[in-house]
C-alpha cells in the first residue's frame, strides 16, 4: 500500500499457492517463518541445487574425523558436542555449539540424548530443538563414519554422515547437513539457514518387526526448542504435499528467505519505508555495518552485499512514489 506520504506500506501477504495439489513450492512457512525448500523447486531463486562438498578423507575429502562418536546400532548410540566457529541463531535463539549424533541429527546446544528412534515432528521426541537430516537408527559399524568441517571460504560449517548404515537393513546413507554463518547469508529473521545433501539415499527401515522398536522409516525436518513449532518434510515414507520425494544427488534448504515476517527496505521494521530507513542505513554503512540491523532488510538490490547501491534503490523506491 503507497499512500500520500512518500511512504511504502507492506502488508503480511500469504504466499502464492501454486497446483493441486502444490507442486514446485516451499514446505512452509511454520508459524515463525521457517520453509523447506527442495531441489525440484524450480520456480523459485532461492532453490538449493546439489552440490556434493566431499569431507571424507577415505574419499579425498579434508574434514575431521569425530573418532569419539561410536555406535553399533542396537541402541548402542551416541552423541558429542562441538563448539561452532560462528555463532547460528535457530528460532530466535543463537546456540554457540551443537550435538552431533550417530542417528542422522543435529540439536542446538548441548544435550547428551542419543535418541535412535525417530518420531513425527514437531514433538516431544527426540531432542528440541534439532535439525533431522536422516533421523533413523543409524550405525557406524562396517565403514560408517561422522565427520566435520568449518569451511571458511563457504563460511558455513559442514557435518556428514559418510557411508552409515541402516540399523534394521544396512543400507548405506551418505548425507550432511551445512549450517551457513548469519553473517554473511542473509535471512529476513536472522535465523541461520541449514542445507541439507543427499549424496547415497536408501530409505528401507520398514514399518514391520524390529522397526517398531527402531523407527519408521527415517524422518526429516525441523523443530523449535518448544517442540510445537516445525516443519516435517518426510516421515515413514510419507511426504508432505510439497515435499518432493528424497532420491541420490538431491537438496533442501531450511531457510527463512521466503517469510512474510519482514521486508527488504524495512532496516526500521516498522512496516514503512521513508526517509528514517534511508538514514539508518547511510549510518549502518558509515559505522562499517554495525551489529543493531538485519542485512537481509538493507539489502535492497538482493547481490548479498550491503553498500551505497542499496542507497541508491531505497532512495529510488521512496521518491518513485
Amino acid at each position: 500500500l503507497i499512500t500520500a506520504d512518500n511512504n511504502v506500506h507492506f502488508s503480511h501477504l500469504v504466499p502464492l499457492q501454486i497446483g493441486d495439489p502444490p507442486v514446485n513450492e516451499p514446505l512452509g512457512p511454520d508459524s515463525y517463518g521457517y520453509y523447506i525448500y527442495d531441489s525440484g523447486d524450480l520456480l523459485y531463486g532461492v532453490a538449493p541445487y546439489y552440490n556434493w562438498i566431499e569431507i571424507d578423507d577415505r574419499y579425498s575429502g579434508d574434514g575431521d574425523y569425530l573418532n569419539n562418536l561410536q555406535d553399533g546400532g542396537n541402541n548402542g548410540d551416541n552423541s558429542v558436542t562441538v563448539t561452532l566457529p560462528f555463532t547460528f541463531r535457530m528460532y530466535g535463539t543463537d546456540y554457540s555449539q551443537i550435538t552431533i549424533c550417530s542417528n542422522g541429527w543435529i540439536g542446538m546446544g548441548d544435550t547428551d540424548m542419543a535418541s535412535f528412534r525417530n518420531y513425527h515432528i514437531p514433538g516431544p521426541g527426540g531432542p528440541s530443538p534439532m535439525i533431522a537430516g536422516f533421523w533413523d537408527d543409524l550405525k557406524l559399524t562396517g565403514g560408517g563414519r561422522v565427520y566435520t568441517k568449518y569451511d571458511e571460504t563457504g563460511h558455513s560449517y559442514i557435518v556428514q554422515w559418510s557411508r552409515v548404515e541402516t540399523y534394521q537393513n544396512g543400507t548405506t546413507e551418505t548425507f550432511q547437513i551445512i549450517l551457513r554463518d548469519p553473517q554473511f547469508y542473509f535471512t529476513p529473521t536472522g535465523d541461520g539457514e541449514a542445507l541439507i545433501q543427499y549424496h547415497t539415499f536408501n530409505n528401507t527401515s520398514s514399518t514391520t518387526g524390529s522397526a517398531q522398536t527402531h523407527g519408521n522409516y527415517c524422518t526429516i525436518g525441523i523443530e523449535d526448542l518448544s517442540n510445537t513449532i516445525g516443519l516435517e518434510y518426510t516421515h515413514n515414507n510419507s511426504y508432505a504435499n510439497a515435499a518432493m520425494p528424497i532420491s541420490n544427488e538431491t537438496a533442501l534448504l531450511i531457510t527463512t528467505r521466503g517469510s512474510t515476517i519482514r521486508m527488504r527496505g524495512d532496516v526500521t521494521q516498522d512496516n514503512i519505508v521513508n526517509l528514517y530507513d534511508i538514514l539508518t542505513l547511510v549510518d549502518y554503512i558509515l559505522a562499517d555495518q554495525v551489529s543493531y540491523l538485519n542485512p537481509y532488510l538493507a539489502d535492497i538490490n538482493g547481490d548479498g552485499n550491503v553498500n551505497v547501491l542499496d542507497v541508491i534503490g531505497m532512495v529510488q523506491a521512496v521518491m518513485d512514489y
